[in-house]
């Protein structure tokens, strides 16, 4: 792998992220309303507002001179990149403190998600492409397409009105500690049915046409033909020498299917009220809580600009013809 494509790759990274910042800090100043002014009084009660209170609280929440203060800014993204996010407003803990504790619930989230979509789908793609011209494959098809095509929010919203309101065999809010990992596995594993399920059929719906489109594109190769012609086992044509071939393109798909799993995570965070980074996220946005809603946007993009970069590199190994 070549260094100078390495370094350029980074670079191009760090570019990414300094624009995701000022992104960060300008949406958030758009958004109406002081969160000074909530702090002190709530969103609507403005009265017994003294200025020199209001001042006061602005200075201490960052926000002296306004909103847009070039000084604050300055500051802003010297601390979104030091990690040092500053105290929550609504809480007497360092933002990075509560980021901290809801990071493993969405790691745990995701990657469960993620690896049991890509074990499902991806195989259950190869098979689809060896039953193609079949009702089997129409069948496979039209199925995952029609489950493709449904929003996280939508299919979220139909398990939780069915599964805890019209049959509640799950709890409403899946909230759980992380020393049950050890303890109590069975647990984990009624908590997160619900969130996990809702990922895994979209998910694993997109990886099956994924992969399916990639091994109809590889079956039509000369080499496939050669290895048939020599009298190579349809399995071992399908297994081993198409869908290995296959890996490349289908790689180069997941790297976008992790990104759309990661929005896709959050978003059911907030209709389980699972208490992951995107259900802090959520509710910091709700309540102007500048510090805990830049810190968490900022450490979301952070992960999933990382992800996509180790995607990258990945290709770059495994095929010299990629370049970065």
């Amino acid at each position: 792998m070549n260094p100078y494509l390495i370094v350029r790759k980074i670079i191009q990274d760090i570019i990414l992220i300094v624009l995701v910042a000022v992104v960060i800090f300008v949406v958030y100043r758009l958004m109406p309303g002081n969160p000074a002014q909530l702090l002190l009084f709530g969103a609507k009660n403005k009265a017994g507002l003294s200025g020199a209170r209001l001042a006061a609280v602005e200075a201490q929440l960052g926000l002296a001179g306004g909103k847009w203060n070039p000084a604050n800014f300055l500051i802003y993204m010297k601390d979104m990149f030091t990690f040092n996010f500053g105290y929550d407003y609504f809480e007497s803990l360092t933002v990075w403190d509560i980021i901290r504790e809801a990071l493993p619930y969405t790691f745990l989230l995701f990657g469960t998600a993620a690896v049991i979509s890509f074990a499902l789908g991806i195989p259950m793609g190869i098979l689809t492409s060896w039953f193609r011209s079949t009702k089997k494959e129409s069948t496979l098809i039209a199925t995952s397409t029609a489950l493709n095509a449904i929003p996280f929010f939508v299919l979220a919203v139909w398990l939780v009105i069915y599964f805890t309101a019209l049959r509640p065999y799950f709890p409403v809010r899946t909230v759980f500690p992380l020393s049950w990992l050890i303890t109590n596995p069975g647990g984990v594993v009624y908590y997160m049915f619900l969130p996990v399920t809702t990922l895994i059929i979209i998910e694993g719906a997109s990886h099956l046409l994924t992969t399916r489109a990639a091994m109809v594109g590889t079956l039509g190769e000369d080499f496939i033909m050669t290895a048939r012609a020599k009298g190579v086992r349809e399995g071992n044509v399908m297994f081993h020498h198409a869908a290995r071939n296959a890996m490349i393109p289908i790689s180069t798909r997941m790297a976008l299917e992790l990104a759309l799993l990661m929005s896709g995570a959050v978003i059911v965070e907030i209709i389980f009220s699972y208490p992951g980074i995107g259900h802090l996220l959520y509710d910091a946005t709700l309540e102007l809580d500048y510090p805990l809603a830049e810190g968490a946007l900022f450490i979301i993009s952070l992960v999933t600009i990382i992800t996509y970069s180790l995607v990258d590199f990945i290709h770059a190994w495994l095929d010299p013809r990629i370049k970065l």
